[in-house]
C-alpha cells in the first residue's frame, strides 16, 4: 500500500510538468499554420516615418548682468533661486556724487522751464494767442472778401465766373433800362473781376493749409489780396456812383445798388484794419525765427533742452550703478558681495525666464532636410521616464555647428503645454515626426520577401500559400511597409 501511494506520488510529480509542457508546446503551434510558419493579417494603419535626437530644456530668455562702470557694491537684494519681476532692483553700486550730482540737474531743469512759461505768458499777446488771432484774422479777411465780390459786387455782373460783364439794368413795365458805363471802364471792370475770382480760389486754399511756420507769409499775402478787391471795388463804386437817379425813375433801386457797393468797401475796409492789427499783435510778442516761433521762446526753449540733455546724462551714469532684472526669472547665479570692488562688465548676477521653456537638439544633415517648421514632435524626459510630452518644431538655425567631425544643424522645439516641473537642462529624448500617411493598408517588413528589385510576399489561400508580387510604397520606423498593390484587407500572409 505503501509502495502503491509511492508510485503514484511519483507519476503526479512527473505528470505536472509535462502538462506544462504540453500546453507551451501546443500555445506556440496556436500561433503558426500547418507547415510552422507564423501568419499576420493585412489590416488599415498609419505610416509615420520620425528623426530620432537627444537635446537640452532651455530657457526662452537668459542674461548674464553686471554693471557698466567700475566701483564698489553698495548694497545687494537678491540670491540664488529667488524669483524676480521684471524691474527689480538686484544690486547697486555706491554712486553719492553722481545721484547729487542728477538731483542739480533737475533743480536746474525746472527753472527752465519756469523761466520758459513766464516768457510765453508775460509778453503783450502769449504766443498761442498771437497764433491763433492771425489766423482767424487771415479767414475772417477771406470771408468778408468773398461776401464783399460775390455777393454784393456780382449783382453787377453777368457771365459769371467764366466771362464777368460789367452791366447794370433795371426792368420795370415790360422795359429794360440800361445804364450808361463808358466801354473802357466796363471792360477794366470785366478783367479785373476775373483776376478777383482767382484770387479767391487760391486764398481759400492757403486758408486750410495754415500752420505757425506759414503764417506770416499768408498774412502778407492775405493783405495784398485784400488791397486788391479794395482797389477792384472802389472802380465798381465809382461807375455806380456816376449815375443820377434824379433823372429817372429809379431813385430806390439805384439808391439800393449804391448802398450795396458801399456796405462791400466798408467790409474789406476792416477786414484790412483786423489784419494790421493781429500782424501787430504778433510781432509785439517777439521776432519769428525760421521755425515759426519767437527767437526769445526759441531761446529760452534752447535752455529747456539743454538742462534736460544734461539730466539725461546724469541719469544714465546712474542707471550705470543699478543691476536691474530686464524681465521675469530666477536668479541661478549671484557673485555679488556688498563692499567687493568690481570691474566694468563683469558678471555678477544670471538670471533665466521660468516660462515658455524649450528643448534644443542638433540634428546631423542626413536627416535636416527631412525636419521643418510646424512638425510635431514627441518629447519624453529622463526625469519623467513614464510621461511623455508633446511638442512642435519652431525653428531651425540656417547656420551649421560642427560636432566631432559631423555637420549638424540646432532645431529649437517649443513645448504645446508648458509644464513648471520642466527645469533648464534636463536632458530631452526627442522624436521628429517628419512624414505620417493614414489609413492605408500595412504589412509588416519582415513578411515581405526581396528578389532582386521586386518585393513578393507568400500570401495564403485556404490550406495553402503562394508567393505573389506586390507593390510597396512608403515604410515607417515602426517596421510597417505601405502596400500599393497585390493584397487587400484582410489578406493573410506568412513568414
Amino acid at each position: 500500500m505503501l509502495l502503491s501511494l509511492k508510485n503514484f506520488i511519483l507519476k503526479k510529480t512527473v505528470l505536472f510538468p509535462l502538462i506544462g509542457v504540453v500546453i507551451v508546446v501546443v500555445a506556440a503551434i496556436g500561433l503558426q499554420n500547418g507547415n510552422g510558419k507564423n501568419q499576420v493579417a493585412i489590416k488599415r494603419g498609419n505610416i509615420v516615418q520620425m528623426v530620432a535626437a537627444t537635446g537640452k530644456v532651455k530657457p526662452n530668455q537668459s542674461v548674464n548682468l553686471g554693471f557698466d562702470r567700475s566701483g564698489r557694491i553698495a548694497s545687494v537684494s537678491t540670491f540664488v533661486g529667488e524669483i524676480v519681476g521684471s524691474g527689480k532692483t538686484l544690486a547697486t553700486l555706491e554712486s553719492g556724487g553722481v545721484a547729487a550730482d542728477l538731483d542739480k540737474a533737475q533743480a536746474a531743469l525746472k527753472e527752465e522751464e519756469i523761466k520758459l512759461r513766464e516768457i510765453q505768458n508775460t509778453s503783450p499777446v502769449t504766443y498761442g494767442d498771437a497764433v491763433k488771432n492771425l489766423e482767424a484774422a487771415i479767414k475772417e479777411g477771406f470771408g468778408d472778401a468773398d461776401n464783399a465780390v460775390r455777393n454784393k459786387a456780382d449783382q453787377f455782373f453777368k457771365n459769371i465766373p467764366d466771362n464777368p460783364q460789367f452791366e447794370i439794368s433795371i426792368t420795370s413795365g415790360g422795359f429794360i433800362h440800361y445804364f450808361n458805363v463808358p466801354n473802357d471802364t466796363k471792360i477794366e471792370l470785366n478783367n479785373l473781376r476775373k483776376k478777383i475770382e482767382e484770387t479767391l480760389i487760391n486764398w481759400q486754399k492757403r486758408t486750410l493749409s495754415l500752420n505757425s511756420a506759414n503764417l506770416v507769409e499768408e498774412a502778407n499775402q492775405a493783405m495784398q489780396d485784400l488791397n486788391t478787391i479794395s482797389a477792384f471795388l472802389d472802380k465798381v463804386a465809382g461807375a455806380t456812383n456816376t449815375f443820377s437817379p434824379a433823372d429817372y425813375a429809379y431813385e430806390t433801386t439805384v439808391s439800393n445798388y449804391k448802398t450795396a457797393i458801399s456796405v462791400a468797401r466798408s467790409d474789406v475796409s476792416g477786414a484790412i484794419s483786423a489784419l494790421v492789427t493781429a500782424k501787430d499783435k504778433f510781432n509785439s510778442v517777439g521776432t519769428l525765427g525760421e521755425s515759426g516761433q519767437f527767437e526769445d521762446v526759441l531761446v529760452q526753449e534752447s535752455k529747456v533742452n539743454q538742462a534736460r540733455a544734461s539730466v539725461n546724462s546724469y541719469a544714465a551714469s546712474l542707471d550705470k550703478s543699478i543691476i536691474k532684472a530686464p524681465f521675469d526669472g530666477v536668479v541661478t547665479l549671484q557673485e555679488a558681495k556688498v563692499g567687493g570692488a568690481v570691474s566694468a562688465g563683469e558678471t555678477l548676477i544670471s538670471i533665466i525666464s521660468q516660462d515658455n521653456m524649450y528643448v534644443e537638439a542638433n540634428i546631423s544633415e542626413i536627416n535636416i532636410g527631412k525636419i521643418a517648421v510646424g512638425n510635431p514632435a514627441q518629447i519624453t524626459f529622463d526625469a519623467f521616464p513614464r510621461e511623455e510630452f508633446a511638442g512642435e518644431v519652431a525653428y531651425i538655425e540656417p547656420g551649421d555647428v560642427i560636432i566631432d567631425g559631423i555637420v549638424n544643424y540646432k532645431i529649437r522645439i517649443n513645448l504645446k503645454t508648458p509644464d513648471p516641473k520642466i527645469k533648464s537642462g534636463l536632458t530631452a529624448n526627442i522624436k521628429v515626426e517628419t512624414f505620417k500617411k493614414e489609413n492605408v493598408l500595412t504589412v509588416p517588413l519582415y513578411a515581405v520577401i526581396k528578389e532582386e528589385d521586386k518585393d513578393f510576399v507568400s500570401k495564403i489561400f485556404g490550406q495553402k500559400s503562394q508567393k505573389i508580387s506586390v507593390t510597396l510604397g512608403v515604410s515607417g520606423n515602426d517596421g510597417l511597409v505601405e502596400v500599393l498593390n497585390g493584397l487587400d484587407e484582410g489578406d493573410l500572409v506568412e513568414f
